[in-house]
This record gives structure tokens, C-alpha cells and sequence, in this order.
């Protein structure tokens, strides 16, 4: 390729293409990026949120439980069948999208949830023992002593895997949250790496520019400022190519013929 034009031209515009693919890669890494970091915010949100609801009727149906034992409320009965329907409606909720892993955990709130409704159903404030088969005796329960003995470990054990229920969701984000990381680091790749090969070019065309354009020009202009001023020899020492050299050639052939014309003027006369 000849021409100091055609070469700055192709020069800046290899840098644009270069700049241009470089930012086409990482928007395209950065969409990626961005949908994976969504599904992860969202796919925890939602664990907490469920998480968040399964302690909240439990926490209910436990309050409801202490009003049922406790006070001999017996109508709050129907607020702890309450609580623990809507237990298993969220544990149903996040069935449906659960991992293998996360549906063991799901399977054992759904035993634990079974048993604190088997527990409010069977409980009876009073109790008929046999003496004899002539004695009969009713008993009234002690609400506070079934409730520490018999409720409340049943209760902390559905807690209990509600945690466990957290920390295995969250672990099956962690391969995710890894794979997030990489795709952060290959978005941000292509934009260093042709910040590097940008700065590399630039340099380089610095030196090609400095070196076949801008000295050259500097030695032409002060061979001939010497050739005008002390009628020194016209002989820039420099490397030219292109116009450039053509240029000098012209320079040349013009103090050329201005000196054979001046000498033609003097043999005339």
C-alpha cells in the first residue's frame, strides 16, 4: 500500500474496528452478565421470601397453640389449622422448581408440618384413664407441660429445617455465584485487552508517524532553510517514503532548476 494518507487511514481505522468488536463482545458478556445476576437476586429473594412466610405461620400456629393449651381456648384450634395450611401451601409453591437436593429438605418440612397437625388434633384438654374396670377417671392435661414436652421440640425441629432449608437453597446458588464471577471477568476482558493492543498501536504509530512524517519534514525544512540562508547544499538526511520522498524530490528539481537557470543568466550575460 502506497500513501501516508492510506496508511494514518487504515492506521485509525483498524483501532476503530478493534475498539468497535471489543465493545460488541462486551455487551454482549454484560447481557449475559446482567440476566444471570437477575435469575440469582431472584431465585434468592424468593427462597427468603418463603423462607420468611414458613416461619411466620409457624410462629402463628405456635401462638395459636399456646392460646389452645395454655388458656383452653379451644376455638383458636381453628387459627393453628389455619397456620398450617398455608405451611403447606408454601412448601407446594416452590415445589414445582426445586433441585432434587432442595426437594428432600422440602419433603421433610412437609413430614415435620404433618406431625404439628397431628399433634393439634389429637391434643384434648382432658384425658380419660382407666383405674380399674369399675373406675374410670377424667383428668384435665397439663397445657404447659405438654406444650415444653410434647409441642414445643416438634415445633423447633420444623424451625430447625426451615434453616437448613436456607442454607441448602443458598448452597445450590453458590455454583451460579461462581459462574458469575467468570462471565464478570470475560466481560471485562476484551475491553482490557484492547486497551492494551490500543496503547501498543498508538505508540506504534507514534514512531512510524514521527519517524517517516514528522522528521523528515523537520529535516527537509532545515536543509532548506540552510540552502536559502548559507547557500548550503540542499541534503536532508532522513528515511522518506511516499509523498514525502516525492516532495523532496520536487524540492530538489526546483533548486535544480533555479540553479541552472541562474547559471544560464550569468553565462548570457
Amino acid at each position: 500500500m502506497k500513501g501516508i494518507g492510506k496508511r494514518v487511514t487504515v492506521a485509525f481505522l483498524s483501532i476503530v474496528a478493534l475498539l468497535s468488536v471489543s465493545g460488541v463482545i462486551s455487551l454482549f458478556e454484560l447481557s449475559h452478565l446482567s440476566y444471570d445476576t437477575d435469575a440469582i437476586l431472584s431465585a434468592s429473594g424468593r427462597d427468603m421470601e418463603v423462607a420468611k412466610d414458613l416461619l411466620r405461620s409457624a410462629h402463628d400456629h405456635s401462638r395459636a397453640m399456646i392460646d389452645v393449651v395454655i388458656f383452653d381456648n379451644e376455638q383458636e384450634k381453628e387459627s393453628c389449622r389455619r397456620a398450617l395450611n398455608e405451611l403447606d401451601s408454601h412448601i407446594a409453591t416452590v415445589r414445582d422448581k426445586a433441585t432434587a437436593a432442595v426437594l428432600g429438605s422440602l419433603d421433610t418440612l412437609s413430614l415435620y408440618s404433618t406431625e404439628l397437625r397431628q399433634l393439634t388434633d389429637n391434643y384434648k384438654s382432658t384425658e380419660t384413664i382407666v383405674v380399674d374396670s369399675l373406675t374410670v377417671e377424667v383428668r384435665r392435661t397439663d397445657g404447659r407441660k405438654w406444650y415444653i414436652d410434647t409441642y414445643e421440640p416438634a415445633y423447633n425441629r420444623f424451625v430447625e429445617q426451615v434453616k437448613r432449608y436456607i442454607t441448602l437453597s443458598h448452597g445450590q446458588l453458590a455454583p451460579r455465584a461462581a459462574q458469575l464471577s467468570k462471565n464478570a471477568y470475560r466481560s471485562v476482558a476484551p475491553v482490557l485487552i484492547s486497551l492494551l493492543v490500543m496503547i501498543a498501536i498508538v505508540l506504534m504509530l507514534y514512531y512510524f508517524i514521527y519517524v517517516y512524517g514528522v522528521k523528515p519534514i523537520l529535516r527537509i525544512n532545515r536543509s532548506l532553510s540552510d540552502y536559502l540562508s548559507f547557500k548550503l547544499p540542499y541534503k536532508p538526511k532522513a528515511e522518506m517514503l511516499d509523498e514525502i520522498k516525492d516532495m523532496n524530490d520536487n524540492i530538489e528539481n526546483l533548486i535544480n532548476i533555479s540553479k541552472s537557470n541562474k547559471k544560464n543568466e550569468s553565462d548570457a550575460i
